[in-house]
């Protein structure tokens, strides 16, 4: 089975899965950062709900201050916005012919010292599932307002086309 990890029902509205490929993926929505969405996949493993030979697949929005807003992006690296206190935190290689960096933050980023694309999600996702690619669409370039007040259904028919791509 392909999972597609969204963090919303309103991303989720915009992924449309092909007939052809309706029994082989199915989409969970995990909820908005990373605690909801480690909350939702205890729940599934808890079911046994992943198999071995599963992919996993994340899609959704982001905010960047290196990319323009409707930009479709797929992550190359996942990592912590801000490191931790307590151990030493881990980056995630998820495409090897990306260069785009995802920095997982636990709040909406509206400022950094990276540069790159901001989500709240991804590193939770590649923690558990190190081999899980990701395409993100840029919302806003780190401004809760813009993200509100964007269109971007032609951003998600682009994502739409490169996610499906990868799924067989």
């Amino acid at each position: 089975m392909n999972y597609i990890f969204i963090a919303e029902e309103l991303e989720a509205k915009e992924v449309k899965i092909p007939k052809k490929l309706e029994s082989k993926a199915k989409i969970i929505i995990t909820g908005f950062g990373e605690y909801a969405t480690l909350r939702t996949i205890i729940k599934l493993f808890k079911k046994g709900v992943f198999k071995e030979d599963d992919k996993f697949f994340n899609i959704g929005y982001c905010g960047a201050n290196a990319f323009d807003v409707g930009e479709v992006v797929v992550v190359g690296k996942s990592g912590r916005e801000r490191p931790s206190n307590f151990a030493k935190d881990r980056t995630y290689t998820l495409d090897k012919k990306s260069k785009v960096k995802c920095y997982t933050s636990t709040d909406f980023v509206e400022k950094s010292k990276h540069n790159g694309i901001f989500d709240m999600e991804l590193y939770i996702l590649a923690t558990i599932f190190p081999k899980i690619k990701s395409i993100k669409i840029v919302s806003d370039n780190l401004n809760y307002k813009q993200y509100k007040k964007v269109d971007l259904k032609k951003s998600w028919q682009k994502a739409n086309k490169l996610l499906f791509s990868q799924i067989d």
